[in-house]
């Protein structure tokens, strides 16, 4: 009986070790996120220079690797997603430097790019994103200035 009461007790020990010496590990891989508050502006060249309401976002900032992500959230018509990552679908370019932060995503299927920039001395953004509105392609650019957090 002492017997086979040893193999459970030995396994979850070794188990409860395991979860120890590796769980760690698991939390450095994610990615720590960054946010920006910004005040922004966006025009629709295409559409007689249609300035869009100044808007408040904020720009969440992830770099996993070699990669850098970039979620802008807001009004609507100021939302997007930008990433450095190259996929079947997207294809990423990392835009970044010493003087900025920076991506651009292109829509290998359609042709839409989407951009964001960050400019590291001034903390100022500027973007695009291209969308159909109205059944025709526009690209809505963008501008503002951000708050570093506090």
């Amino acid at each position: 009986m002492q017997k086979n009461l040893r193999l459970p007790l030995w396994c979850c020990l070794r188990s409860a070790l395991l979860l120890l010496a590796v769980g760690p590990l698991a939390l450095m891989a994610q990615a720590q996120t960054f946010k920006l508050e910004c005040e922004a502006e966006g025009i629709i060249a295409q559409l007689d220079n249609k300035k869009l309401p100044p808007a408040k976002v904020s720009i969440e900032i992830q770099n996993i690797g070699w990669h850098m992500y970039f979620n802008v959230v807001g009004p609507p018509d100021y939302q997007m997603r930008v990433s450095s990552l190259i996929t079947e679908q997207y294809q990423g370019t990392n835009l970044s430097n010493a003087s900025r932060l920076g991506a651009n995503k292109k829509n290998k299927s359609n042709g839409h790019e989407t951009q964001i920039v960050i400019d590291r001395a001034t903390v100022s953004y500027s973007g695009y994103n291209d969308v159909d509105q109205r059944g025709k392609l526009v690209r809505i650019a963008y501008e503002g200035k951000c708050k570093l957090p506090a």
